[in-house]
């Protein structure tokens, strides 16, 4: 074989592999989601990211590799990569990955659901402890402005008392 048909297969099969890694790495997004769920419009945006960054290490890689020039059987070594990785892999991986994480994650988890309980059972416990002293200080209030206005009534009878006496004493007079 002629030394430029080994560069060529070489690059054809840098190619594959390329294909096979962005698929690879696109599958860590995916185990993420499944560990994560993400809105439609998250995903939208990280798989445009995504593919932007992709585009930039390809065009690098062709840059590197074939001198700039963008030749069609590197793109399609790109998609045969994908496509063998996609076949073989790619479910089974995402599968396996996120089980393992989500199984190492499970004690945290668990931890966390206990002390979110605890932490909802204190809030209940405080919310009804005030709801019942906010209850007893407005009744306290309200025997407290009935003793006020008591009080504001008797001096008011003394005033007008003590005044009835003055009127009645300037009157003898």
């Amino acid at each position: 074989m002629s030394q430029d048909i080994t560069i060529e297969l070489q690059f054809f099969m840098i190619s594959i592999i390329w294909g096979i890694l962005i698929l690879l790495a696109y599958d860590q997004i995916r185990v993420l989601r499944r560990i994560l769920p993400h809105k439609i419009s998250l995903i939208t945006i990280q798989d445009l990211l995504f593919w932007l960054v992709v585009s930039v290490f390809v065009f690098a890689m062709i840059y590197v590799q074939n001198s700039g020039t963008i030749r069609g059987f590197s793109i399609m070594g790109i998609v045969i990569g994908m496509v063998i990785y996609h076949y073989i892999l790619s479910d089974l991986l995402v599968k396996i990955e996120s089980r393992l994480i989500l199984l190492i994650l499970r004690p945290f988890s668990l931890a966390i659901s206990y002390i979110c309980k605890g932490i909802g059972f204190l809030i209940n416990k405080v919310k009804k402890t005030s709801l019942r002293i906010y209850g007893r200080l407005k009744n306290k209030l309200k025997s407290v402005k009935i003793s006020l206005d008591r009080r504001r009534e008797k001096k008011k009878a003394q005033k007008s008392t003590k005044m009835n006496e003055r009127w009645h004493n300037e009157k003898e007079k």
